[in-house]
């Protein structure tokens, strides 16, 4: 496995086969070897397009393929576990898209599927690999911040409007086939899971285990009018202490403060880690003149954070889906050392108890402990 070519299978051919597939092609010693999709056609479609050699339209087929090493498994949460299960029985390693899985359940049960398999199991969480985030952890590390006192975040997709009427651009980009699901609570998602999964994987990896969690969970639009006539009406929810959403007009994108007893980070990234425009600033607790503005300096990113080793970002230079360049290397070198990759099913799995026990605490009313999950 040391010096072997990494051979990809890919699940669903939207956003997983049309992102996802260009950033492993981009990591030495890997090659995308083929996609399924649930047709025959949509398969051989898109394997002809994406100039593939193998085409499935069957999971389970895909999963037993000897030569594969690693499936990415891109599909809506709510089809996402017997093909987890499927690639994980054949001793598969495994991507797996967010949010992690639909319920408690079947997060505990992929993974002990994945210990059990003794493969690498890797979520989809780009943002701790964005060369800024990477930046923010070696100063939190270091001490910049000192003891760790409080933090805010922020997720936040843009509501927009075709024809005067709204609808969140995360359902209709444009760039991937409509996501019809995010509006289904059925299908696992909503604006509070899918977001929230994202920004504790990443706030988790800067300080630390969540000990408890209480929130309010709400529908803020309930009509989404999709440029191509369709209407949706949503029975997901996202809004919170840790604030996450898809319908927020003009929207900053993602953004993470923390700050301790010595000083303060912020990161800004309005593009959800996939274009170079992420920034830092920092300060520390030095008096100020009162009433003298203070949002702390912009912390310069050096280019050993833009240098992913050996493929065609190494050079240093800022480049787009950089950080899951960063996130997929990784896991490549995980596979190799026979490690955990990060973010880890370990990690999804500890981040799903802090989004179960905020919907509990919405019912409930109260702060809901990890232990009780």
């Amino acid at each position: 496995m040391a010096e072997k070519t990494l051979k990809v299978g890919i699940i669903s051919a939207n956003w997983s086969l049309k992102v996802h597939g260009a950033a492993w092609k981009r990591v030495p010693g890997v090659e995308v070897v083929a996609i399924c999709t649930a047709h025959q056609e949509t398969a051989e479609k898109a394997q002809r397009e994406y100039g593939l050699r193998k085409a499935y339209w069957n999971h389970e087929e895909m999963a037993a393929d000897p030569e594969l090493d690693i499936i990415d498994v891109g599909t809506r949460p709510s089809f996402r576990l017997p093909m987890v299960q499927a690639a994980l029985r054949n001793k598969k390693h495994v991507y797996c898209a967010l949010l992690f899985a639909t319920s408690m359940e079947n997060a505990v049960t992929m993974r002990e599927a994945q210990q059990a398999a003794g493969t690498v199991g890797v979520v989809d969480a780009q943002f701790r690999w964005n060369p800024p985030a990477l930046k923010m952890k070696q100063m939190i590390d270091a001490g910049f911040i000192g003891k760790p006192l409080g933090f805010n975040v922020e997720l936040f997709l843009p509501l927009v409007e075709h024809d005067g009427k709204p609808f969140p651009h995360s359902a209709f980009s444009g760039f991937t086939d409509p996501y019809y699901w995010l509006a289904d609570k059925t299908s696992g998602g909503s604006g509070w899971r899918n977001f929230a999964t994202h920004s504790l994987l990443m706030l988790t990896h800067m300080l630390g285990p969540v000990e408890e969690a209480t929130g309010t969970l709400a529908t803020g639009v309930p009509e989404w009018f999709l440029p191509n006539g369709d209407v949706l009406r949503p029975d997901t929810h996202a809004i919170g202490s840790l604030q996450a959403g898809w319908c927020v007009p003009d929207p900053d994108g993602f953004r993470l403060e923390v700050w301790g007893d010595r000083g303060r980070i912020v990161l800004t990234d309005p593009s959800f880690g996939n274009a170079p425009v992420a920034k830092l600033f920092a300060g520390d607790r030095r008096l100020i003149a009162y009433g003298e503005e203070r949002s702390g300096a912009e912390v310069e990113i050096g280019p050993e954070f833009w240098a992913v080793p050996g493929s065609a970002t190494a050079t240093g230079t800022p480049a787009p889906f950089i950080a899951m360049d960063w996130l997929f290397a990784d896991m490549v070198k995980a596979i190799r050392e026979g490690r955990e990759g990060s973010p880890s099913f370990s990690e999804a799995l500890e981040v799903h108890k802090v989004v179960e026990a905020v919907e509990i605490a919405n019912k409930e009313r109260r702060w809901v402990r990890m232990s009780e999950m």
